[in-house]
């Protein structure tokens, strides 16, 4: 398969990577300067799979090495471990996840026992809290509410004796 990112490293980079591999930085840094040195192309450039081989991962880990390296930088490309890059904006924001706490917290429909996840991501869309959101969104949102909840209500027992 043809490479459609090519990396050529300048001298001050290909010593810049090199002291990196000496150096005592985490495992996955040196590992990634290790991929960008063997697959620069302005030395004796390996190719995915011998990478791969010798530094003892998969060629896919190399691909997702090649590619930020290129289109992002170096420093991006052996700084993130994992993909940290384009997280999605968070669906609720303060404002909105009160909306959702008070909503969950009142009494439920007529003819309903309690709130179903289904019935509160449609009662925030019919409310026009949201434009959209997804049961499992609403569970997730509320289920962060009960953990800080617990936290928030831990109390030593010689504490509450007093």
């Amino acid at each position: 398969m043809p490479v459609k990112y090519h990396i050529r490293l300048s001298p001050s980079e290909q010593q810049t990577l090199k002291d990196l591999v000496k150096s005592k930085a985490a495992h996955h840094k040196r590992t990634h300067a290790q991929i960008l040195l063997a697959l620069d192309e302005n030395g004796p450039a390996m190719c995915e799979a011998d990478v791969a081989r010798v530094c003892a991962i998969t060629t896919k880990t190399v691909q997702r090495i090649r590619k930020p390296a290129v289109e992002e930088g170096l420093d991006i490309a052996i700084e993130s471990k994992f993909s940290q890059r384009q997280r999605p904006a968070p669906k609720l924001d303060g404002e909105q996840h009160a909306h959702l706490v008070t909503l969950a917290c009142s009494t439920p429909p007529e003819g309903r026992i309690r709130w179903t996840m289904e019935l509160l991501a449609d009662k925030l869309v019919e409310l026009k809290i949201v434009d959209s959101i997804s049961d499992t969104t609403v569970w997730r949102e509320l289920k962060k509410r009960n953990k800080a909840v617990a936290k928030a209500g831990l109390v030593h027992p010689c504490q509450s004796q007093r």
